[in-house]
């Protein structure tokens, strides 16, 4: 599928063109995140001039898919929906063929092309630093390692499994501390 970036409109210039329209009531774009799993979220956003509601839109994004995804994919998806949203209430750009917003066509080039980062290896990933895991978490792991039968280096091969890097309970985050107990737990 050929397509050129430049035809579309990024969210940004269609949410300035909907706010510098000339009205009397106030406009507001309130967004909602519908859902949240650790692999994806989607975003309801509501245009709203006044009282009444103009539009909605709706996008769903899958955390780690493509670059952008790795670190953004919240940012990515409540922008998305936004954009959804303008070209429901007739802000499509200056061409109705180009609906989707850039933000959009950006998806459909990441889902095309090959990952710059792929899933299967480590290198190049920056950890995201959520803070420690509490020691409710650390326990619990614990637990759930002895429950396993895993202690010592069978339980450290696991954790590293799971978490993909080699480090210690104590030196968990909590996300990672998280996805550890979804995995025992399973």
């Amino acid at each position: 599928m050929a397509f050129n970036l430049e035809d579309y409109e990024p969210v940004a210039a269609r949410l300035s063109r909907w706010l510098a329209i000339p009205s009397q009531a106030p406009k507001r774009v309130i967004t909602h995140l519908m859902q949240y799993t650790d692999a994806r979220c989607v975003f309801k956003a509501e245009l709203w001039h006044g009282e009444v509601l103009v539009s909605t839109g709706w996008a769903e994004e899958t955390r780690g898919e493509g670059h952008v995804n790795r670190t953004s994919h919240f940012e990515n998806c409540e922008t998305s929906a936004i954009g959804r949203a303008l070209a429901n209430a007739g802000l499509a750009g200056s061409d109705y063929t180009k609906r989707p917003s850039r933000e959009e066509m950006l998806k459909v080039e990441r889902s095309t092309a090959p990952d710059p980062w792929p899933a299967d290896t480590n290198t190049n990933v920056v950890p995201i630093k959520t803070g420690l895991a509490s020691t409710k978490q650390q326990n619990y792991i614990n637990t759930l390692l002895i429950k396993k039968g895993l202690s010592g280096e069978g339980a450290d091969a696991f954790i590293n499994n799971v978490i993909g890097i080699d480090c210690t309970i104590n030196e968990l985050t909590s996300s990672q501390a998280s996805a550890l107990i979804k995995a025992l737990t399973a």
